[in-house]
């Protein structure tokens, strides 16, 4: 510490801030916060700077090597605007001391911050805008300046954190990188290519550029990507493109991907390029050439380590050539070049196809995948592939080329099993095809026809293990879907390449059903995804002759769970619809069904699936669009039945006869009877269908009663919850079934015999019985419960087992008498006597009879044990479906408040009570829950003016929540009073609101009958009923709660607590109300105060200006009165003189007369 202490003192204080090498931590931390709180100085920097400004730059470079890009860039400005307002002398400083040297330092993101500030400078000292270096700096000149990079960033260089040559290490590395970060300064500046200074300024650049690469084959790639920037960029000459390939020509590297690369980039740039003598090629890529270009570009995935050796001579001249290193993961540039040559091939698809197909076959195929590459060189084969699939969604005829022969071989050997060397590699390659597929879905069809077919295999998945295929068959779109399916189809199977028709056939199915599982999407022409999928399934399954009847059973059994699929989603409907529709099969002519009950199946599914056409054949009225989902859910019972109808469902005869009542109800050709009755037919037919173990069937049951819940009755209703109410055993499955149907309890029992691969084409449903239920949440939260079901399952359990080991003690009993032995556990109380070696031929036979007798009855005993495990099976999975039906019904018509709801609460409280298992007693009580949080949501949104309700009535409400309470004291466990206690407060509430909406509505129609108010009687008589009904529920809950107290019933606490919870609830929200009301009424009265007062005012204010106004007037008519009398006045005056004037000049004129008389 000491001596590095001392030599840092000796360096020149300068040096010393630019020789710190800070860490990370301490960087970031120095770095981001000046910059966050502060702008950067931006001021000239000294020639003999201060410790304040030693400080100052010191912090100015620490946020130039920082990661973060925006501390970076004003640090770059800072110091770029500092420098250029500097002296000559401070530049040269931070050129010599800073800037070149720090392009070797490895701190964070030095290389990049300091390439920065250089190419900034560069450009304004030498571009011939601004050229500095002729005008303020003139003793900076562009060789000076070069020749400090040089020396700075050399290894055997002056700088301190330099080596001596041929010494190795991370420090001699730093420095050829920043050697290499200097040149590009230069380079991306744009000052090699001015007029008049190209060959000057770009041939020392250029000089270093190749000795670099012949140093150090590991900066190859980096040097040679300079000199194609160079080119591309910056230089607009031919001429010193000419000569810089002779250059290249002249060092040896043209047969390099660096020299390919270069040389193909001038090419496109200049087509009409002289080239140099003996130059190996005059284009690349030309099919002349095409031959000697594998060697060269297989070693594009080569690098280097810093231990070899020095240049090996090339055989031909002497001259250096590049040294081969070790093979390295990333892609070399020049591919990125070849493929955007190709992309911009202008011309015919035809020719440029061509092209692009023998540089592929003869460079790629047959150089990085045939039979002598390496595993190092296949592996860059795959990376080409990819880096050409990325690029091919703008070139088709690039991608018809990609798949060749070489490459699908090997692709699909790597990939088909995990010990292959290059596993991981061929999944990468399939990854990027699906990739591929989902960015461009328009190049779906090619590629399936090359995975398929050509070079492929049509079982393509199969052979390499993967759902590639599968995959990205999810991307088909009605644009593309006549062409995919061109592609699975093929005309003749025996082209498929499979050793087996039925291989083929069931290959097409599968790849069938993966199409009808797409997601349907809006098409103008109508070609949609999935129903030609079906369609096509269907056909293959039913109608195609050449089939072999050994895989039509599969095929079926796909298009059956397709069928299933399709049901889940109602867009769907028509494509399924139209698929039955499309079935052609030869019948049997003596087939009574086939020939009389099929065709009129047909037209009634026609008829329904297009009603307007029906009605019009038939004279009627189109049918409402309220009837639209009833009539869709029967035509999709049609098309099930015409589906069993050919799997050969022996009771398919009874299923057209029931639809056919529904159809004549629903449709209306039964006049009198229209649309009555047609719910009991329907239930009786979902019921029937749910009892088989298909996932079709229920899906088909429940997508159709969610179609006709707005139909149902109180009978069929309670045809559907009487088969809770059955006995969990072979009793109850005789009740419900009433036969013993024997092929139903084998298919209730479950057979996968024909699953598929992937466990996705059975239509069968195994449901176990602890597993039945699972969907449905446990509403059960307490402990006590808990504790308490737990306990029950243990001692069912027990019981289980002690009768298990019973048994075995009976055998073990048996056996010992018959063979006069015991067991080992018991040779203290044996006979020590006892011997049966002695025994004759006869007595052993007499044994074997005995022990074949025990045996027999031990079987009968075993298969009667599991008969009854099948019967509960079968009953519990039957109340399964039932209940998804009643939750569709709850979920549906609870928010209409259609009474019928409540008739579901009492058998599904009973199931809860009376059942013993567990996943149908939380599933009853979830439908429980649901359905009081629908009549919620409907009395909220009657509050909100949305009424929807249907009314109720009161009396059978009542009546409901007594047999509710009578209920509650019948069972202790907590799921069950948690059911119960939902129930009544759900009846409870809706009496309550049910009463408020009776009074305002008869107060409505008594005040619309007399005049517009209801008398007092009238009000009288409705606070009277709702006092009734009010206390007819809160009388029930004392009664209840009486007996409780009383020991006469055994009820579960929490029930009287969420009711006094409930109570709480209404009467804080009443208060609310209340006090609302209050405020309001206050609101109001001041409102009508301020009204009266403002009222008052205005009438007072009138009266003022009316006053006002009458006084003006009379001012106003006094004034008109004296300005009129003056008029007057004036008038008279001037008559009065011209009077007086007048009897003036009379008087003149008598006196005349008088004087001549």
């Amino acid at each position: 510490m000491g001596s590095k202490r001392k030599r840092n003192t000796r360096e020149h204080p300068s040096d010393q801030a630019a020789s710190q090498q800070p860490n990370q931590k301490r960087s970031k931390s120095s770095a981001s916060s000046p910059n966050n709180n502060t702008a950067l100085d931006k001021s000239p920097f000294a020639l003999t700077p201060t410790v304040d400004e030693r400080r100052r730059e010191l912090n100015l470079y620490e946020l130039l090597g920082s990661e973060d890009v925006t501390d970076r860039i004003n640090a770059a400005d800072a110091i770029v605007s500092g420098l250029l307002c500097s002296e000559e002398p401070v530049l040269l400083r931070h050129l010599e001391k800073r800037l070149f040297r720090g392009l070797a330092s490895g701190r964070n993101a030095s290389r990049l911050g300091f390439s920065l500030v250089l190419t900034e400078i560069l450009g304004q000292l030498f571009s011939p805008k601004t050229d500095l270096a002729k005008t303020k700096y003139t003793g900076l000149t562009f060789e000076k300046v070069l020749g400090i990079l040089v020396d700075k960033t050399s290894p055997s260089g002056g700088g301190p954190g330099s080596v001596t040559s041929g010494g190795g290490g991370q420090q001699e590395k730093d420095n050829y990188f920043g050697q290499l970060f200097g040149v590009e300064c230069f380079v991306s500046s744009g000052i090699l290519f001015g007029k008049d200074v190209q060959e000057e300024r770009w041939e020392p650049v250029l000089d270093i550029l190749i000795k670099l690469s012949q140093k150090k084959s590991w900066l190859r790639s980096q040097c040679g990507w300079i000199i194609v920037q160079a080119v591309q960029k910056y230089m607009a000459d031919q001429t010193v493109v000419e000569k810089t390939l002779a250059v290249l020509v002249e060092e040896g590297i043209v047969k390099t991907p660096e020299g390919v690369g270069i040389w193909i980039v001038a090419l496109d740039k200049f087509p009409e390029l002289k080239l140099p003598k003996d130059c190996p090629w005059r284009n690349p890529l030309a099919t002349t050439t095409l031959q000697a270009l594998p060697p060269v570009l297989k070693d594009s995935g080569r690098d280097t380590s810093n231990t070899q050796g020095q240049n090996e001579k090339q055989q031909d001249g002497g001259k250096k050539g590049p040294k081969q290193g070790n093979w390295t993961a990333q892609l070399h540039f020049v591919w990125d070049i070849i493929l955007e040559h190709y992309a911009k091939l202008g011309g015919s698809a035809d020719a440029a196809g061509e092209q692009f197909r023998q540089f592929w076959e003869r460079v790629v195929d047959q150089g990085f995948f045939s039979k002598s590459a390496s595993d190092s060189q296949k592996f860059s084969g795959f990376m080409i592939f990819q880096k050409m699939l990325e690029g091919a969604s703008s070139a088709q005829f690039i991608l018809d080329s990609l798949f060749s022969k070489n490459l699908m071989g090997c692709l699909m050997n790597q990939a088909s099993k995990e010990d292959r060397y290059l596993h991981r590699a061929a999944l990468k390659a399939l990854k990027a095809i699906e990739v591929a597929v989902e960015k461009t879905p328009e190049i779906l069809p090619t590629v399936l026809k090359q995975l398929l077919g050509g070079r492929g295999v049509y079982n393509f998945d199969q052979r390499t293990n993967t759902k590639t295929v599968d995959k990205i068959l999810q991307f088909t779109t009605p644009a593309t879907v006549k062409s995919v399916i061109k592609t699975l189809k093929l005309k003749d199977a025996s082209k498929s390449g499979l050793d087996d028709e039925a291989k083929y056939y069931q290959a097409l199915g599968g790849y069938l059903f993966r199409l009808a599982n797409v997601p349907s999407e809006g098409d103008t022409e109508g070609n949609s995804v999935p129903g030609t999928a079906i369609s096509l399934l269907a056909e293959l399954a039913y109608s195609n002759k050449s089939v072999p009847q050994s895989i039509k059973e599969a095929l079926r059994t796909r298009t059956t769970s397709a069928f299933a699929r399709l049901v889940k989603r109602p867009e769907d409907f028509g494509h399924l619809c139209n698929a039955i529709l499309s079935i052609e099969t030869d019948v049997d002519p003596e087939d009574e069904v086939a020939t009389l009950v099929l065709p009129q199946a047909y037209e009634r599914l026609k008829d329904l699936l297009d009603p307007a056409s029906s009605s019009k054949r038939k004279g009627k009225k189109s049918a409402p669009v309220s009837a639209e989902a009833p009539r869709q859910a029967l035509a999709l019972l049609y098309a099930v039945g015409i589906l069993q109808f050919y799997n050969e469902d022996p009771d398919v005869v009874d299923l057209f006869d029931e639809l056919d009542e529904c159809y004549t109800k629903l449709t209306g050709e039964d006049t009198e009877e229209e649309e009555e009755g047609v719910a009991e037919y329907l239930v009786e037919i979902l019921l029937a269908m749910v009892a088989r173990p298909s996932s079709l069937m229920r899906q088909v049951s429940q997508q159709v009663f969610e179609a006709f819940t707005s139909l149902m009755t109180g009978e069929a209703l309670k045809l559907l919850t009487d088969p809770l109410s059955a006995d969990e055993s072979e009793k109850g499955q005789q009740a419900l079934f009433s036969t013993e149907d024997e092929d139903m309890l084998d298919a209730e029992a479950g057979s996968d015999d024909e699953d598929d691969e992937e466990g996705l084409d059975s239509d069968v449903e195994i449901v176990d019985l602890e597993d039945a239920g699972s969907e449905v949440p446990d509403v059960d939260s307490d402990d006590e419960s808990n504790d308490s079901d737990s306990e029950a399952d243990e001692a069912e359990e027990g019981d289980e087992k002690d009768a298990n080991q019973e048994e075995l003690d009976a055998l073990d009993n048996a056996l010992a008498t018959v063979l006069k032995s015991h067991r080992l556990d018991q040779d203290v109380d044996a006979d020590s006597d006892s011997d049966g070696s002695d025994m004759t031929d006869s007595e052993m036979m007499a044994v074997d009879q005995k022990l074949a007798e025990i045996f027999k009855q031990r079987a009968k005993t075993t298969s009667k044990k599991k008969e009854k495990k099948d019967a509960k099976d079968t009953v519990v999975n039957f109340k399964h479906r039932v209940l998804d039906l009643l939750a569709i019904f709850a979920k549906n018509e609870a928010a209409l408040m259609n009474p019928l709801v409540f008739e579901i609460i009492l058998p599904l409280l009973e199931l809860i009570r009376t059942t013993t298992v567990k996943p149908l007693a939380s599933k009853g009580c979830e439908i429980i829950l649901s359905l009081s949080a629908q009549l919620k949501k409907a009395r909220s949104a009657k509050e909100d003016g949305e009424d929807k309700e249907k009314k109720v009535d009161q009396a059978e409400l009542m009546a409901l929540l007594e047999e509710i309470h009578e209920e509650a004291s019948k069972d202790l466990s907590h799921a069950f009073a948690k059911a119960v206690s939902t129930a009544s407060l759900a009846v409870a509430s809706v009496l309550l609101s049910s009463v408020a909406t009776s009074s305002a509505e008869a107060a409505a129609a008594a005040a619309v009958t007399k005049g517009g108010k209801a008398s007092e009687e009238d009000e009288e008589e409705e606070e009277q009923e709702e006092n009734e009904v009010e206390t007819g529920v809160f009388e029930l809950y004392a009664r209840t709660q009486m007996k409780w107290v009383r020991g006469e019933a055994k009820i579960q606490a929490s029930f009287f607590t969420e009711w006094l919870n409930w109570c709480q609830a209404h009467a804080a929200t009443a208060a609310a109300a209340r006090e609302a009301a209050v405020k309001e009424a206050i609101l109001k009265k001041e409102a009508a105060k301020k009204e009266a007062a403002a009222k008052k005012e205005a009438k007072a204010n009138g009266k003022k200006e009316a006053g006002d106004a009458k006084k003006d007037a009379k001012v106003n008519g006094e004034g008109k009165k004296k300005e009129k009398g003056a008029v007057n006045g004036k008038k008279d005056k001037v008559k009065g003189g011209k009077k007086d004037k007048k009897n003036k000049s009379k008087k003149k004129d008598d006196s005349d007369i008088e004087m001549e008389d």
